[in-house]
């Protein structure tokens, strides 16, 4: 177990440093500047967190049913982030060949990769409720810690731990049916319809709380257990709570495999001779990659649930989700770019990875539409919006690609890339909400933010490229630059190849 303890820490460490030094964040300034940003995006949140608190703490039977309520709210949290990791580090197996070196063995590089996907996942379920936790401590003192204690920390702490629960026995369950390969993607896919299944209760949940505590009872629901037990013994759930985390990390130690599982990276799709013609090399790695399978797999679910949910909001927003499939898409091109026949234009780079996108989205949009237009012709009102929306979601996963990219498929850089981009388009809508501009100078802010955006990914591609051509050289010859034939467009490729030939042997 501290073999596994300090081998995720080293992951951590690794890969915390190499993101520093790779992409924007390579420069101290931009550092800086994204750590004020940060903070005064913090600062806001609390702000509004504490404006919003301060009537209730003159009332502590109304500071304990919001609480109760947020109780709710941060199961749906706990489980978007632990399923948004788990996408995340569907393909994070590459990480592991850092330590084939290390004197540690199968299972403790297992538990290892555990841990750090779990650092990772506490980390984004406590940022979600970190400024009502300060704004509840600024207004209350220690007496709010029993409510953080009963009404977050032991519930996301459960509820992360059973869902890890659920997990493997998914994965153990496909692999029986010879599905392993795949087994992480299948299980993702299913602890999604239970995340929207959950969602469905929300509404009915908050109700029942609301409904017990005007009529003075309270009522006994098992997302609010913790502070129900609490209410009653302080000591047994003071006892209780350790024993249930205790039990479940056991439990999941228990159930995790000897050795780390590999999930394919890419799916047999698109195999017919037609389907070569419209796609690109750079389009097959993103409409084959398992990750863009659960996208869009997800973007069914939620245009099914938002279709069938009735009027409020239009269901081709459910193509927001397609557009993640980007995230790691400039990565996973990468080896394309190393041939010798590749492009060297940044822009073209660019519009490829655009494209396959542009395509995908395309392909759903399209019978979603029809489809949404026979059975509620009223959902469909005003399409052009979401369609809008999933194009930027595209100039923006594409940004964190490049901007951020993923070494050996790291989450860490994807998590980051998606924090900073949070922090600063976060700001920019709290400030135009506050500016109260008309619409137009809005849409035209936002476009010219796309344009910043695309224009900043295409810099980053061409210096990225440079870089990276530098630093090649010839195998087991350092210092000897390796030679492309792009670089000499009048030579004969075979000319410009023979000095490798002559070093290879």
């Amino acid at each position: 177990m501290r073999q596994s303890a300090h081998l995720a820490g080293l992951l951590l460490l690794f890969f915390r440093r190499r993101v520093l030094r790779v992409g924007l964040l390579r420069a101290r300034a931009v550092r800086a500047g994204a750590a004020v940003l940060a903070l005064t995006l913090f600062g806001v949140l609390c702000a509004a967190a504490y404006l919003f608190l301060e009537p209730l703490a003159l009332s502590p039977e109304l500071w304990d049913l919001m609480f109760r309520i947020s109780t709710v709210s941060l199961v749906l949290w706990a489980m978007g982030a632990f399923l948004v990791v788990k996408v995340l580090f569907i393909n994070a197996a590459d990480m592991l060949e850092l330590t084939y070196q290390l004197p540690v063995t199968n299972r403790e590089r297992a538990l290892a990769f555990l841990m750090y996907e779990a650092a990772i996942t506490g980390c984004v379920t406590a940022l979600g409720f970190a400024a009502l936790a300060v704004s509840s401590i600024a207004l209350m003192g220690v007496s709010a810690l029993p409510y953080l204690v009963t009404a977050f920390a032991v519930p996301a702490a459960v509820v992360y731990l059973g869902l890890g629960v659920l997990h493997h026995l998914l994965v153990r369950f496909w692999t029986l049916l010879r599905l392993g390969n795949i087994a992480g993607l299948l299980s993702v896919i299913v602890l999604f319809i239970l995340l929207v299944w959950y969602s469905t209760t929300m509404n009915a949940t908050i109700v029942a709380i609301t409904d017990g505590y005007f009529d003075g009872g309270g009522v006994f629901l098992w997302q609010n257990a913790v502070a129900w037990l609490w209410d009653r013994s302080p000591v047994l759930a003071l006892a209780a709570s350790p024993a249930a985390v205790v039990a479940l990390v056991g439990a999941n130690l228990a159930l995790t495999p000897d050795q780390y599982v590999r999930q394919s990276k890419f799916l047999s799709l698109f195999t017919e001779p037609y389907a070569r013609r419209v796609l690109h090399a750079y389009d097959y790695c993103l409409v084959r990659n398992s990750q863009t399978a659960v996208a869009a797999v997800v973007t069914v679910v939620l245009y099914a649930y938002l279709l069938i949910a009735g009027p409020g909001i239009n269901p081709m927003w459910s193509l927001v989700a397609l557009s993640t499939a980007g995230l790691y898409h400039y990565s996973g091109t990468e080896p394309l770019r190393r041939l010798p026949i590749a492009t060297r234009s940044a822009g073209l780079v660019y519009a490829r990875l655009c494209k396959g996108q542009v395509l995908l989205i395309a392909a759903f949009a399209v019978p979603q539409f029809l489809i949404g237009a026979l059975v509620d012709p009223a959902a469909m009102t005003d399409s052009a919006m979401p369609l809008l929306g999933a194009f930027a979601g595209i100039v923006l996963t594409v940004w964190v690609s490049v901007v951020f990219p993923s070494e050996r498929n790291n989450p860490f850089s994807i998590l980051l890339g998606i924090a900073c981009a949070a922090v600063v388009f976060g700001l920019i809508a709290i400030g135009l909400g506050m500016l109260d501009l008309p619409a137009a100078v809005t849409r035209a802010v936002i476009a010219c933010c796309a344009a910043a955006v695309a224009a900043h990914s295409i810099v980053e591609i061409h210096d990225n490229e440079s870089k990276r051509s530098n630093r090649e050289e010839v195998p087991n010859h350092p210092g000897v630059a390796r030679e492309r034939a792009g670089h000499h467009p009048r030579r004969d490729r075979r000319v410009a190849d023979a000095a490798h030939v002559l070093h290879d042997r």
